[in-house]
């Protein structure tokens, strides 16, 4: 553990997020953590980082599978001045980030399956969690947690998740880099946060929608008690997803309504 947080700290090139790290070799969440760091007053940008952690978690309430030594699990902690009902917005520009830190560290081009999920070849490659708190109507603090399968063998993805699930090590053929991948992730982080707290969010979803896997594609939206069917169009000005069903009637869908999202006959899982 000590020297992936040497190796890490020594490639920041950010130039204030993510340069106070809290290290552990292994934890429940890293979203719980920073939640109470958080919480205590900590500084936007700071991050917990766990070499593995014991109960990861995905958006309702899932459980997202972190052995020890081959992934990335980290939380973030920011404090955007935004309304509550655009959080979405973020988790779309730290998938973009993810998305983009892939890329420069592999010759992976991942896709983005709204709301938060990174794919490679249909398959789930990494995952974004982001949590919220907010007073009086404005947030207080964001914790977005970000899983990626970096070094994972097919072994230690496991049944059922090898159907489901891929790691870059699986896709590209080597091991990759998890410092230099992390460091570059801060760095896109920054610079996505950066667009979208100063106001430029149609540069974000203009990026997000070059690399969609779901614009275009037919969905079957899971809201609880109710189901939305139909071509996804678009993602709108607050990051939700506009939805057009086959009697031309459109719905706007919220992130935080989602149980799941399906690209029906895609094979694809996640939500």
């Amino acid at each position: 553990m000590e020297r992936l947080k040497e190796e890490i700290l020594g490639a920041l090139t950010s130039r204030w997020l993510g340069r106070q790290i809290h290290f552990f070799q292994d934890l429940d969440s890293t979203n719980r953590v920073a939640q109470e760091l958080a919480r205590q007053g900590a500084a936007e940008g700071t991050a917990v980082l766990a070499e593995l952690q014991l109960s990861g978690r995905g958006r309702q309430g899932r459980v997202w599978h972190s052995p020890a030594g081959v992934g990335l699990y980290f939380s973030v902690i920011l404090r955007p001045i935004l309304p509550p009902n655009q959080v979405q917005l973020l988790t779309l520009a730290v998938a973009v980030a993810v998305v983009r830190a892939i890329s420069a560290q592999t010759s992976i081009s991942p896709k983005i399956k709204w709301p938060n999920d990174i794919l490679i070849g249909g398959k789930k490659a990494a995952g974004i969690l982001t949590e919220a708190e907010a007073v009086a109507e404005r947030i207080a603090h964001v914790v977005v947690g970000v899983g990626i399968n970096v070094n994972h063998t097919a072994a230690e993805l496991g049944r059922p998740l090898e159907a489901l699930a891929t790691s870059l090590r699986l896709e590209v053929g080597r091991l990759v880099e998890r410092p230099a991948l992390a460091a570059r992730l801060f760095l896109e982080l920054e610079i996505w946060y950066e667009l979208l707290r100063n106001g430029d969010s149609s540069a974000i979803l203009d990026e997000w929608r070059r690399h969609t896997a779901t614009l275009g594609r037919e969905v079957r939206v899971f809201l609880g008690q109710t189901t939305v069917e139909g071509t996804a169009l678009d993602v709108i000005n607050d990051g939700a997803l506009l939805v057009e069903g086959k009697d031309g009637s459109r719905t706007v869908v919220h992130a935080g309504d989602v149980e799941h999202l399906r690209l029906v006959g895609s094979g694809s899982g996640g939500g």
